[in-house]
């Protein structure tokens, strides 16, 4: 059995620690050794300088084990060792047990702090890692750790650190993660903002990215990377990327070209209405409708004629949200596309764009022939009709020949009729 008595360390810090050392990794009473070290580091102040640099003179194996021993044994004093051993030694060798480490809230907010100290592009990364992560106390702690790094990390330096899995193709450290990293590094109104050279710098090797990537998953989170960026040269690197032969990623672009300022990205996506995939002409079309410009309307209702019904179907629902009289007549022809679920959409298109002033084409499409029209109609007039609505919707109720699936649409028209009800007694609802 080793003994751990509280005697002084003074000439014998190394045979102590080489002591500590075997019980670890031997499991024999490991909360004795910490003890044993606090109560001797307390007693002998100035032994502490010695016990660091024996520690940091450790394999890395053993220094892990010794910090995972620290940490679990509750010793503050061994907690203390612990981070200035990190902080001195720095985090090479050590990412094994930092991975452990931040499995735990608890452990994650002890480590940041002692990040904060350690002066390495190791540590700057976790940092900035940590900005995302769920707690806030975390980030608070990243990022006031990160202002503290700002004066003693070169950007140029570590803009390469972080691009290093990107431009050596390499999947260790993590490629995606090194682009979440020089997102955050690249957006100046987020912590940290190392300066604008960083900024520009870490853009670029996201620009890069996006153009030579072949890893899909690394590729595709640089392009949502610019999307939230949304800077002139981010809208011009994913317009370029639209011209390329390869069409593969081009959801992606028009993903990320919904998130950027309507003013850069308009142009973009109206050039899109015209892909030969209609993936990208539906995805083109619904991002135009969130944007609201009424400059789309009239590309947009082109696509009423799009040989694809999906984009048909999107193509009406954006002309819904772009709104104004203009889209009238647009949707209106809608009501007679051969495709019910055009005729659905048309129908939710008019009530959104147009609200009250929509009840005539909805009550002519009650007598649609497809129940799925019929039963959206009553639905939409439940919530924007009048006694005019309400006379149709009535009517439909002695109509059981129209109602293709027994009971159902009649049921949507009693709801209709009772909120109209509802309506007419106390008013619209809040």
């Amino acid at each position: 059995m080793i003994d751990f008595g509280r005697k002084p360390l003074r000439g014998q810090v190394r045979g102590f620690l080489d002591r500590m050392r075997a019980s670890l990794h031997d499991g024999l009473r490991v909360g004795d050794a910490y003890r044993a070290l606090a109560d001797a580091l307390h007693a002998e102040p100035a032994v502490a300088e010695q016990t660091l640099t024996e520690l940091c003179l450790w394999s890395d194996d053993d220094l892990m084990t010794f910090l995972d021993g620290a940490w679990t044994s509750e010793v503050p004093e061994a907690l203390d060792v612990a981070a200035a051993v990190v902080q001195r030694r720095g985090l090479t060798g050590l990412l094994p047990w930092i991975d452990r480490l931040l499995q735990d809230e608890t452990s994650t907010r002890w480590l940041v702090d002692v990040l904060s100290e350690v002066r390495d592009d190791d540590s700057t990364r976790l940092l900035i890692r940590l900005m995302d992560h769920g707690s806030s106390s975390i980030r608070r702690r990243a990022a006031d750790g990160l202002a503290a790094h700002r004066s003693h990390v070169d950007g140029r330096a570590l803009v390469r650190f972080l691009a290093s899995p990107l431009v050596q193709t390499l999947s260790y450290p993590d490629p995606l993660a090194a682009v979440r990293a020089l997102h955050r590094l690249a957006d100046p109104s987020l912590e940290p903002e190392f300066g604008p050279d960083t900024a520009r710098r870490a853009e670029r090797v996201l620009v890069n990215c996006v153009v030579h990537e072949r890893r899909a998953p690394v590729r595709g989170d640089a392009i949502a990377s610019l999307g939230d960026l949304g800077s002139r040269a981010a809208v011009r690197c994913l317009i370029d990327m639209l011209h390329r032969d390869s069409e593969s990623f081009h959801r992606d672009v028009v993903i990320a070209l919904r998130k950027i300022r309507p003013d850069r990205a308009l142009i973009a996506l109206l050039g899109l209405l015209r892909s030969r995939d209609p993936i990208i002409r539906e995805e083109a079309a619904h991002a135009l409708g969130e944007i609201g410009d009424q400059q789309a309307v009239r590309r947009v209702r082109s696509l009423l004629d799009d040989e694809n019904s999906d984009v048909r179907q999107e193509a009406v629902l954006a002309l819904g949200k772009l709104g104004g009289r203009e889209v009238l007549d647009a949707l209106d022809r809608a009501l007679a596309d051969d495709d019910p679920h055009v005729r659905i959409n048309a129908c939710s298109a008019l009530a959104e764009g147009i609200g009250r002033s929509a009840q005539g084409k909805l009550i002519r499409a009650l007598y649609d022939g497809s129940p799925d029209v019929r039963a959206e109609a009553a639905h939409l007039l439940g919530d924007i009709g009048d006694e005019e609505a309400q006379r149709h919707l009535e009517l439909m109720l002695g109509d059981g020949a129209r109602d293709g699936f027994g009971d159902r649409v009649g049921s949507i028209v009693r709801k209709a009729l009772a909120r109209l009800e509802r309506s007419r007694r106390y008013g619209p609802a809040a």
